[in-house]
């Protein structure tokens, strides 16, 4: 084996592997051997910086959160201010941008819904993705109430939900053109 990353690079390299594994293999594919492999660093190095299988799973669970959180936080930021300011977005630009976030990151998202998949086998995994997904649920809360929303809490999880459908959508059917995405969009706001 060839030498590998050292100290804190390390722990990088193994959850970018983990992440790797689990888009092309799922949860199964994420054994300490295999990342550890894949990283080319030496056995023992995923329990020295995670202490089990579930403790990388839930760094793993963190850096994709972190990652989608600062970017779906940029595009609900904006539609926020389009609607503080009296406009209505244009669908057109909101589904580009997600569908850029969507394709700028697709091993990211399709290891987000690896371990959605798995939550509901596993209520240890379940229960972290659950935490995982109130902070995305909260921050389509203020959208929810830009639109009028008299239940904001039950609105902004339809809204989530409708976004993750159109990102599994775009994940399994790769090459498609955005005019679906655009006319849930403008439905949505009301075009």
């Amino acid at each position: 084996m060839e030498a590998g990353p050292r100290t804190a690079e390390r722990r990088e390299a193994l959850l970018e592997q983990a992440i790797e594994l689990l888009a092309d293999g799922g949860v199964a594919a994420i054994t300490h051997r295999s990342v550890e492999t894949a990283a080319r660093v030496p056995h023992g190095s995923v329990t020295y910086w995670f202490g089990s299988r579930e403790g990388l799973i839930d760094a793993v669970v963190d850096r994709l959160c972190a990652a989608s959180e600062a970017q779906t936080g940029a595009i609900a930021a904006g539609l926020e201010q389009t609607f503080a300011s009296g406009e209505r977005p244009d669908a057109a630009a909101v589904a580009a941008a997600f569908a850029a976030y969507i394709d700028g990151s697709r091993n990211h998202q399709l290891a987000r819904l690896e371990l959605e998949i798995a939550g509901g086998r596993d209520p240890r995994i379940g229960s972290r993705m659950t935490a995982a997904a109130e902070v995305f649920w909260r921050m389509c809360e203020p959208i929810a109430v830009a639109l009028g929303s008299d239940d904001p809490p039950a609105d902004a999880r339809a809204l989530a939900s409708m976004l993750d459908g159109m990102l599994m959508d775009r994940i399994v059917h790769p090459g498609q053109p955005d005019t679906a995405m655009v006319a849930a969009l403008e439905r949505l706001i009301g075009r």
